[in-house]
């Protein structure tokens, strides 16, 4: 939006003719303002680049830890189911003893 402003400033001035020397200092200021924002917006830029590159290797260790941890899940639930049944195995062999 500035350097939209500061575009629209200096068609205003290069309209307006009479190319003086105040004219070249806002000139070369707007160019110096024009600088610093495109400078700061390449920073801003490269840290977003990083900040995704990151997140998307995060994501991906994320993903290798969640389907490692469903594989621990899926084990143990058979782990459970298995053992469930031989709990009621060995309680139906208890119960059926202590009737006799």
């Amino acid at each position: 939006m500035k350097i939209l402003c500061l575009a629209l400033t200096l068609f205003g001035i290069f309209m307006a003719g009479n190319a003086r020397s105040d004219d070249l200092s806002a000139l070369q200021t707007a160019v110096h303002i024009a600088q610093d924002e495109m400078e700061k917006a390449l920073k801003e830029r490269d840290a977003d680049i990083r900040r995704v590159a990151k997140d998307e290797k995060d994501l991906e260790e994320l993903k290798s830890q969640l389907e490692a941890d469903r594989k621990r899940a899926s084990q143990s639930a058979s782990r459970y189911i298995e053992s469930r049944k031989k709990h009621d195995k060995a309680q139906a062999a208890l119960d059926k003893a202590w009737k006799k």
